[in-house]
């Protein structure tokens, strides 16, 4: 089991496979095995990785809801996705000071990509982000509308992005 997707070196490393090609063969086996049920295997340029099949998702978010991630980082990688483009000053300035040090880790971690603006950082979600968390970043972001709704703390209109405008008809 790992946290992070393993490049074909690193499962050649811990199979005991030294043919390459072979282990990528046995691997794309079981990606097609895994196809039809609740879990896949996934290949992306970080390496190989089984993910729940977002079908299933919610079934079994509750048993470890992205436990690694603390929750501090959580609320600032939820901001960040909620108002993506939005600039680090701005997430300070909602957060407080101790978010420098959250931004730094989502940042390290690739979720997050923070590129000079100004003064500032202006802060958008990755490809790592859509990996990690099985969804593409708009359809995060429409949860997470869906979920402060349901709370009754709805996102003033002019906050909500234009086509997630959850009262459109």
């Amino acid at each position: 089991m790992s946290s992070e997707p393993m490049s074909l070196d690193e499962l050649s490393k811990v199979t005991g496979v030294n043919s390459l090609g072979y282990l990528r063969g046995m691997l794309l086996e079981l990606k097609d095995d895994y196809a039809e049920r609740g879990i896949r295997l996934l290949e992306s340029a970080q390496g190989w990785s089984f993910q729940v099949h977002r079908d299933h998702l919610d079934k079994v978010a509750n048993l470890t809801p992205h436990a690694d991630i603390p929750e501090g980082q959580k609320r600032t990688l939820a901001l960040i996705a909620y108002k993506e483009p939005v600039t680090q000053s701005e997430v300070i300035k909602i957060q407080g000071n101790k978010t420098y040090a959250y931004i730094r880790s989502l940042i390290t971690r690739g979720l997050v990509r923070g590129e000079k603006h100004g003064r500032t950082k202006m802060l958008s979600l990755t490809q790592e982000f859509e990996r990690y968390f099985g969804e593409e970043k708009e359809r995060v972001r429409e949860q997470l509308i869906e979920k402060l709704i349901k709370k009754g703390d709805a996102p003033p209109q002019e906050d909500v992005p234009e086509n997630l405008n959850m009262n459109q008809e």
